[in-house]
This record gives C-alpha cells, sequence and structure tokens, in this order.
C-alpha cells in the first residue's frame, strides 16, 4: 500500500499500522479491498486524534492567561472599527470549552458592547480561534491554510458588519440577555493551568471522538470504493457544486476536527469546494438558530446566516476564478 492517510499529508500512524495491521488483516481473509479503507480509516483517526489532544491542551493552557473580562469591559466603551478589531482579536483568542460562544456574546450585548463588535466575537469565535487555526494549519497544505485565513477573515468583518447594520440594533432582545457571564477562574499556579488544559482537552475529545471516526470512516469508504473519476464529476468544474457545499456545510453542526478528513478529501479533490464547505461549517450552523434565539429576532437571525453562507459563496467562487475548479 503506498496511499498515506490524511490524504497525502504527514502521518505520524501510517507506517506503523501497515507494518503491524496488514499481514493479519490479509489472513483474516479480507481482500486488498477492504484492507486498505480499514487501515487508512484508523491511521486517519489516530492522527487526528493526536492533533485534538495536543492542540487544544497547549491552547486551553495558553488561555488561562487571558483577562476576559477586563477586555470586555473595554470592548464596551468603543465603537465602530475602534471596536470592532479589538473583537475580531478577543474571537481569535475564544476559549475552546463546553462554554458556548453564544452566551458569551449575550454577555457583551448586555454590557453595552455594539451589535457589529459582538457579531464580529460570533464569527471569528466560531471560524478562527487559536485550536481551529491551529487545526487547519496542520491538517491542510500552506497555501489553503493560508486561503482560509484570509477569507474567513473577509467574512467575518464584512457579513457582521452588513448583519449588524440598518437598524439591527432594534432586532435584539434586549430584555433576555444574559447580563453576566463570567469564564472559569484559573489558578496562578502552573500546576494548576496545567490541570485545567488536560481537563479541557480530554472534554473536547470525549465530545468529538465519534463524530471523528464516522467522518474518518465516510472518507475513506468513499475514496476506497468510489472511483476517482466519478467524484471528480461530481466535484471539479460543476456549478452547482459551490452552492452546494456552502448549504451542506451550513446544515452541520461541527467542529473543525469532526469534518477534518472530509474537508480534507474535498480540498484534495477542489480547493475551491473544499474552502467553501470548510467555511460555511465553522461560520454557521441550523444548531445555532435555537441559542441566537434568545437574543435575535428571526429577522435578524436570518440576515445574519445568510450574510455568512453568502460570503463562504463568494469566497469559493473567487478561489475558483484564482486557482479553477
Amino acid at each position: 500500500m503506498t496511499q498515506t492517510p490524511l490524504h497525502g499529508h504527514f502521518s505520524l500512524t501510517a507506517w506503523p499500522l501497515e507494518a503491524l495491521l496488514e499481514a493479519p488483516l490479509e489472513r483474516l481473509g479480507l481482500s486488498e479491498s477492504l484492507v486498505h479503507p480499514i487501515l487508512h480509516a484508523l491511521a486517519d483517526f489516530l492522527d487526528i486524534s493526536i492533533l485534538v489532544l495536543a492542540v487544544v491542551a497547549v491552547i486551553s493552557y495558553i488561555q488561562t492567561f487571558i483577562p476576559y473580562e477586563r477586555m470586555r469591559e473595554r470592548l464596551s466603551r468603543l465603537s465602530g472599527w475602534r471596536g470592532v478589531l479589538p473583537a475580531l482579536g478577543l474571537g481569535m483568542l475564544s476559549p475552546f470549552c463546553s462554554c458556548s460562544i453564544i452566551p458569551i456574546m449575550m454577555g457583551f450585548l448586555a454590557s453595552g458592547v455594539p451589535l457589529p463588535c459582538c457579531l464580529v466575537f460570533l464569527s471569528s469565535a466560531s471560524a478562527l480561534n487559536l485550536t481551529a487555526l491551529s487545526a487547519v494549519f496542520a491538517g491542510f497544505p500552506l497555501p489553503f491554510a493560508l486561503w482560509y485565513v484570509g477569507c474567513a477573515l473577509g467574512v467575518s468583518l464584512i457579513a457582521s458588519q452588513l448583519a449588524g447594520s440598518f437598524g439591527a440594533a432594534s432586532l435584539v432582545h434586549m430584555d433576555r440577555l444574559q447580563v453576566e457571564h463570567s469564564h472559569h477562574h484559573h489558578e496562578q499556579k502552573p500546576m494548576s493551568r496545567l490541570r485545567t488544559a488536560l481537563c479541557s482537552a480530554g472534554n473536547v475529545y470525549r465530545n468529538v471522538w465519534l463524530f471523528m471516526l464516522a467522518g474518518v470512516v465516510c472518507s475513506s469508504l468513499l475514496t476506497a470504493f468510489a472511483s476517482e473519476e466519478t467524484i471528480r464529476a461530481l466535484l471539479v468544474g460543476q456549478p452547482l457544486a459551490l452552492p452546494l457545499a456552502a448549504l451542506a456545510g451550513g446544515v452541520l453542526h461541527s467542529d473543525v476536527f469532526s469534518i477534518l478528513p472530509i474537508a480534507q478529501m474535498l480540498v484534495g479533490y477542489s480547493l475551491p469546494v473544499g474552502l467553501c464547505f470548510l467555511l460555511a461549517t465553522m461560520l454557521f450552523s441550523i444548531a445555532e438558530w435555537a441559542l441566537l434565539a434568545q437574543a435575535f429576532r428571526p429577522r435578524l437571525i436570518a440576515r445574519y446566516c445568510a450574510c455568512l453562507l453568502l460570503g463562504a459563496l463568494l469566497c469559493g467562487l473567487l478561489a475558483a476564478l484564482c486557482v479553477g475548479f
């Protein structure tokens, strides 16, 4: 077998798994057409598991040093682009933990932070947090990672400004906002910070491992049993491929680790389609509607989501013009 997991990317586990398991699986009577996807899926799963645990632990440790409450107070005193850019940066530093980003944003709104700044914070926290960026740069080629960062920045800034302007502030349920939201207090001792980081990594992995496994199995089966010509015919050069990728990504309620194998497969065949899918998945999901309904009226939710999905689609079209399908 010459194909390595993660679709051509460096793999820590591909060679050891092939050396240990290929012959035993074949002795069990499994054909090569079955052995290959099994080893492929297992290596993908182990590689992404290592990535999840390492990245989340490191990022969570760094985040114990960030004074979120102090930064929120400063944001409430800023407006216009003076507030948008710090909100973008704070979103990128947002915590990857069980604490939802949307309640944090609601606390910002209740504290007087302008709506466009809150939407920029929400968008960047979803698509550009340190954990997501680390996974993108580790799991994709550098050109694609740079495409993703540039497009996610543009969509976060522009879509949030469009959705949060033109009387959008009147569409906020100010009476329902969560007035107080505090981040977990971290002790200053290094061992306490380390325990917090390891617990965060364990909690994240426990929540995503099953979705990761499903994703790598689907990706491996598709690449093993669907011919390359069939996949290319569906993805490459098809005018409907980009809008379908945006819609599919928007429907999913997922994170970068759960969809990593599927996104890697898409990028391997078409960078624009993979970019559009990944942006849509990271920026928006239908599952967010119920949470956003606590703070926003339906018209504002629809405006915000439409701006994000349209932004993801336009980024895919831009990539198609620049690099082709």
